[in-house]
């Protein structure tokens, strides 16, 4: 693989525009989701937006800035490097400080999973994709694309979650 271009990109691109489009429209859906718990996202429950809906968003946009850098036309690989490494290492700081923060939360072991385990993933799979490049791996794109994959699985199901959770809440005055 001698460098990242247009042609090696180029098989790829309806994949990342189809995964960005998908990003994007659950960054709106989300707003949906946010609306539809609007009586439940007071100020005295930000630790629980801070650890369930915030980072769902946080992942979301990691999807469709992630899809939109691998657009972008005669991308050489150590810019790509540099980018994905640096999004694999935040995220996985980011993740594993909501994972610590569910830790302390009295939540279901499927809820961990989705909320921090499969985000770190992610994350690892993603920083694994930019070390894969620098090594010029001919499955260092397939990488990219699984990594992309597994954090916006991660976000539908928990997107899903939220609005189960939300509709389930009473509503009007108790």
């Amino acid at each position: 693989m001698p460098s990242f271009s247009v042609e090696l990109l180029h098989p790829w691109h309806d994949f990342f525009v189809f995964m960005g489009t998908a990003a994007a429209t659950l960054i709106g859906a989300m707003f949906v989701v946010a609306s539809i718990g609007g009586g439940f996202l007071t100020r005295d429950r930000s630790p629980e937006i801070r650890a369930f809906l915030t980072p769902t968003v946080v992942h979301l946009a990691t999807v469709l800035l992630g899809c939109a850098l691998m657009l972008v036309p005669g991308l050489e690989a150590p810019s790509l490097v540099v980018l994905l490494g640096l999004g694999g290492i935040v995220g996985l700081i980011y993740s594993g400080l909501v994972g610590g923060r569910l830790v302390r939360r009295r939540i279901d072991f499927g809820d961990r999973v989705w909320y921090a385990g499969v985000p770190v993933c992610g994350y690892a799979v993603m920083l694994a994709a930019a070390v894969m490049i620098a090594l010029r791996a001919s499955v260092s794109l397939y990488t990219v694309a699984v990594a992309m994959a597994l954090l916006l699985i991660a976000v539908i199901r928990n997107a899903w979650d939220l609005i189960l959770f939300f509709v389930t809440q009473p509503r009007g005055p108790n």
